[in-house]
């Protein structure tokens, strides 16, 4: 099974998920799962970008924290035999700092990151002209002609609603269509078939 997720985050340092998205896809289909947590605070930065204040994330989450959701959520990262995330990194330092805080392990087994897959894909330059720089998901989205009409879609296919983007459901839904469609037409970048 591979997990794509995404997360909406307090600010750009390890401190808090405010959102959680992903879809989890195997041979019968897939799945897709949507957390929203209060949090103590959102920095100005990361507000600008998608848009959640502490009092909306308590309305949305119903006021449940991240670690109230511990179980299922470490449940469906270590049952995936493959997680992916645009700039995995990023998501999986924030996954671990909420797992630390609970006490709990944070386990899954390999990860790929489809910024860095895409790099070789789209080589778009840098502003130096030294080689080339990793894709924003927008721009992978537009290289590989996944428009903005289809996200929504899968994103309300998927989670049933349509959001905007930065928020974690529409941004998954992106991702996941992106890989999909680089694993037929690049499979040698996103070499990730046999894991689903």
């Amino acid at each position: 099974m591979i997990l794509y997720f995404d997360t909406e985050t307090t600010g750009l340092n390890p401190g808090y998920i405010c959102q959680l998205s992903y879809i989890m896809q195997d041979p019968f289909g897939d799945t897709a799962k949507n957390f929203f947590f209060t949090v103590p605070y959102v920095e100005y930065g990361a507000f600008m970008v998608h848009g959640f204040s502490v009092g909306k994330l308590t309305e949305l989450s119903g006021g449940k924290v991240f670690a109230d959701s511990i179980e299922e959520i470490a449940y469906d990262f270590a049952s995936a035999d493959l997680i992916v995330a645009h700039n995995v990194n990023f998501d999986t330092n924030f996954m671990r700092t909420e797992f630390e805080r609970t006490g709990t392990a944070f386990r899954y087994q390999k990860e790929f990151d489809s910024m860095k897959s895409a790099v070789p894909v789209c080589k778009l330059p840098r502003r130096s002209g030294l080689g080339y720089k990793y894709p924003k998901l927008t721009e992978l989205c537009d290289f590989l002609g996944v428009d903005f009409n289809a996200a929504c879609e899968e994103e309300r296919r998927l989670f049933g609603e349509v959001s905007k983007s930065h928020d974690a459901r529409y941004d998954t839904a992106s991702m996941y269509l992106c890989v999909k469609k680089a694993m037929e037409d690049y499979p040698e970048e996103f070499d990730i078939k046999d894991f689903v």
